[in-house]
């Protein structure tokens, strides 16, 4: 005789219910993982690969240098583009925070000065290296921030660049970010779209 399905035992209901739970759960992990595919990758010789379409990544900000605003001698006379991975920055939007896995990548490039048709300034010249930091606490436990640093410099008298970096030593480049950054070893007070309040970032131009 066939049981209602009605009538089910409470354990009953509770393990199906249990199963459809999990089912959705897998579903929608799938479907992150599918919308945003890992951008961390590391070699055998444990150095991180330089993701080679960063540029449709999120641009969270640039800024320049430059010696004339800097009595004639700027530390860093240069361009800087900021990046974020597309998965770290949906979390940012909605947690106001720096996930594990997040990657920053700093494309650095010369800084012209031109004159055209808006008038005098700068523009960005030849692209001379590219930096990223990269949150993991499994990999860099003893890191401030657990941030990893890497760099990508351009190879000598060529055109292409280093495909993958060590992580720098600490002291190479954590000590800015420990001294000036604004929130979790990130320069979130240069960068637009992280500039707004936490939980929300500036996705386009407000207009009233």
């Amino acid at each position: 005789m066939k049981r209602n399905i009605l009538t089910r035992s409470p354990l009953a209901k509770l393990l199906s219910t249990a199963a459809v739970t999990a089912l959705l759960t897998s579903a929608t992990s799938i479907s992150l993982a599918e919308e945003f595919p890992s951008v961390i990758n590391f070699n055998e010789a444990n150095e991180l690969l330089l993701p080679l379409d960063y540029r449709e990544w999120i641009q969270v900000g640039a800024n320049v240098s430059p010696h004339e605003l800097n009595n004639g001698k700027a530390p860093f006379n240069e361009m800087r583009t900021i990046y974020m991975d597309r998965a770290s920055f949906k979390h940012w939007k909605e947690k106001g925070e720096f996930k594990k896995g997040t990657f920053l990548l700093k494309e650095v490039m010369s800084a012209d000065r031109y004159k055209g048709l808006t008038g005098s300034g700068y523009a960005a010249g030849d692209i001379v290296a590219v930096a990223g930091m990269l949150k993991d606490a499994d990999r860099f436990p003893n890191e401030p921030g657990n941030w990893g640093f890497f760099r990508y410099p351009k190879l000598e008298n060529s055109r292409f660049f280093t495909k993958a970096s060590a992580q720098y030593p600490t002291g190479k480049c954590s000590g800015c970010h420990v001294a000036g950054a604004q929130d979790d070893m990130v320069f979130t007070q240069h960068y637009p779209v992280l500039t707004d309040a936490k939980g929300t970032g500036l996705t386009s131009v407000p207009v009233e």
